[in-house]
């Protein structure tokens, strides 16, 4: 019974690892960048406010930033805000959306919706959509595999330590067995 403790923390280790994979990989705020229309050998720092909202509607990063920061309720209120826009056919609104969808401390985090919209967005023709949403895309993708995986694995271990704990059953049932026919041999030959 421990093993299978043992087996199930091991998983949900694995499990918690996979999903705060990403959050370890927080952007440094002054972080040296190169600027492609500087000339080369010259780099720029990339600075981040990420107190200052109004340049947030035009740059995901930020906002992607800004919405790490924000409480249960302000990101309540940004996902009703988004929805709306969404309805109403607003791409940026439906990107945000797809951000609050990825973001592991949203109330309505969800890999597999966030991968869904960004699939939509992507079938329709006339629409642009920013590069690093593909790649978002892709980790969504890698993400719910690995998820997937993981539930496929843990499921076989289940079965594995079910299996085993039957065998175990039955070892004990001919251990006893084994038991009573010695005692039977021996209060036989002392008769």
């Amino acid at each position: 019974m421990s093993e299978k403790r043992s087996c199930r923390i091991a998983a949900a280790l694995l499990m918690a690892s996979l999903f705060s994979g990403c959050q370890a990989l927080s952007p440094q705020i002054n972080a040296p960048v190169e600027d492609l229309g500087a000339e080369s050998g010259k780099s720029t720092e990339l600075k981040v406010d990420k107190h200052r909202s109004g340049d947030i509607r035009k740059d995901f990063g930020q906002y992607y930033l800004w919405l790490k920061e924000q409480p249960i309720p302000v990101l309540e209120q940004e996902v009703v805000k988004r929805r709306q826009g969404k309805q109403h056919g607003d791409v940026t609104d439906m990107l945000k959306l797809v951000l609050l969808y990825s973001l592991p401390n949203s109330p309505v985090k969800n890999p597999h919706q966030a991968r869904t919209e960004l699939r939509r967005l992507f079938n329709q023709q006339k629409v642009a959509i920013p590069g690093i949403f593909y790649a978002l895309f892709d980790q969504l993708t890698e993400n719910i595999r690995w998820q997937r995986q993981l539930v496929d694995t843990s499921e076989s271990l289940d079965q594995i330590l079910l299996e085993k704990q039957s065998l175990e059953q039955q070892l004990q049932q001919l251990k006893l067995i084994e038991q009573n026919i010695l005692k039977r041999e021996v209060n036989n030959n002392g008769n």
